[in-house]
């Protein structure tokens, strides 16, 4: 069987994986003796045609998982083509794909293939569409997922400077000079470092939401 991922959604495809693996490979020796996993980039030919090639140990198939498939090169493509056509070939393939080429058109007619969208990352611009909703969870949750994706505290200062300019003409004036200042206050406690950042930007958004 050979199984096409083919999409951007690292998460989603993990878990498939997963699930083809405990499919094809019940127990534990299993697991140990017949799975293999390759990397398509500076793959060595020679190692790749052992993995397509081998035998099973103990399973009824071989399992060999292929990550980042399409870099491979023009030699290790073919490769690959050759046991996908193949009826006699002793492993069950997994191809790991991000997007279509002729290599992967090629390969559709004889797998099975399930498509995954596109991982789509938390940004600031969703954060403030909630504050303007005065959906104050959902805010909290784009920033919450916006922290564990590494993105500095001044990126997301950038964005909530952009989101109170821009919503101006739908304040008071001294509604929106009160926001300046907390703009401003949390601007110097990141910079001076008076308070934890995140804790100042966490802080900020509070009183951004604030009537």
């Amino acid at each position: 069987m050979i199984y096409l991922l083919l999409g951007g959604d690292g998460l989603a495809k993990d878990q498939k994986i997963v699930d083809i693996t405990k499919k094809v490979l019940p127990s534990q020796d299993a697991f140990k003796f017949d799975y293999e996993i390759l990397h398509g980039s500076n793959l060595d030919p020679a190692v790749l045609k052992k993995a397509l090639m081998s035998l099973p140990a103990v399973a009824s198939k071989r399992l060999v998982v292929i990550r980042d498939t399409g870099k491979l090169n023009a030699h290790n493509q073919k490769l690959v083509l050759e046991a996908v056509k193949s009826k006699e070939c002793p492993v069950d393939i997994v191809l790991d794909v991000d997007k279509e080429s002729g290599f992967v058109t090629e390969i559709i007619p004889y797998a099975q293939m399930v498509r995954f969208r596109e991982e789509k990352l938390p940004n600031v611009f969703d954060m403030t569409r909630a504050m303007s909703m005065s959906k104050s969870v959902e805010a909290f949750e784009v920033l919450s997922n916006l922290w564990g994706s590494g993105v500095h505290p001044l990126q997301i200062m950038g964005g909530l400077v952009w989101y109170w300019e821009n919503s101006k003409s739908d304040l008071s004036r001294e509604r929106f000079k009160k926001g300046l200042l907390a703009l401003q206050e949390a601007d110097l406690n990141i910079k001076r470092s008076r308070l934890d950042p995140e804790y100042a930007i966490e802080l900020l958004v509070v009183k951004l939401m604030e009537n």
